[in-house]
């Protein structure tokens, strides 16, 4: 199959329209192709200008795609829907983890890029797309400690750990589909990892049977997440 070409060759842009259109038509090449396959050549051929113009904006390919996901992820903090903070604690916390995996759901090269690539670059910490990330975290963390202030949830609760086990829950579900496995329900995803949260941290009585042993599970993933993501560079 050919390259496409979107935008006629012979229109000329300001430095700000031309960025925008190569970040734009970057991501519909990354969408397609995944980050493994991107190529550079085919976001020029795709805007109607040569490859050389696109490193007149962007240091290299890694560059752009870098980019890209820090556009991305702007979106989603810019689109962030305002928490209710009278709804019950368990609708706000299935509200976030659902429009989490819906966002997910709807890129998943971009995830893959972000989990897969950048996550384990060393200069992650240094990135802004770092800082997004914990700009992301902080939404699930207020929900967390609005809980504790309403008496909806243990005292002795740890938010960091709860709010890494959210994370770890949405990440461990979406692994598959990243990879092409297969797809997932959103809603039965987000009911669910809801479910197995809300009943570990709200409940008095302590979980037995098979319960016991998922919560085990899961604190044990969790604690690795949380050691990837705290290890030093």
């Amino acid at each position: 199959m050919g390259l496409t070409t979107i935008y006629p060759k012979s229109r000329r842009l300001s430095k700000d329209m031309r960025v925008a259109e190569i970040m734009q038509v970057a991501r519909s090449v990354l969408r397609e192709r995944g980050s493994d396959a991107f190529l550079t050549a085919e976001v020029a051929e795709r805007c109607g200008i040569s490859e050389g113009t696109i490193y007149k904006y962007f240091a290299s390919r890694r560059d752009l795609l870098i980019k890209v996901a820090e556009e991305w992820f702007e979106e989603f903090i810019d689109d962030e829907h305002p928490h209710d903070r009278e709804l019950p604690f368990r609708e706000r916390l299935l509200q976030v983890i659902r429009r989490n995996l819906s966002i997910i759901r709807a890129e998943p090269s971009l995830t893959r890029f972000l989990l897969a690539d950048l996550r384990a670059d060393p200069s992650y910490r240094s990135m802004r797309i770092y800082e997004q990330n914990r700009e992301v975290a902080k939404g699930i963390t207020t929900i967390i400690q609005d809980g504790i202030a309403a008496g909806d949830l243990r005292p002795d609760v740890q938010v960091r750990l709860v709010r890494n086990m959210i994370q770890g829950c949405i990440e461990y579900q979406i692994w598959s589909y990243l990879r092409g496995e297969g797809d997932f329900s959103v809603e039965q995803s987000a009911q669910g990892i809801t479910d197995i949260i809300v009943r570990g941290i709200t409940g008095t009585p302590a979980p037995s049977g098979d319960l016991a042993q998922a919560v085990a599970r899961l604190e044990a993933v969790t604690a690795k997440l949380d050691g990837w993501l705290t290890a030093p560079a």
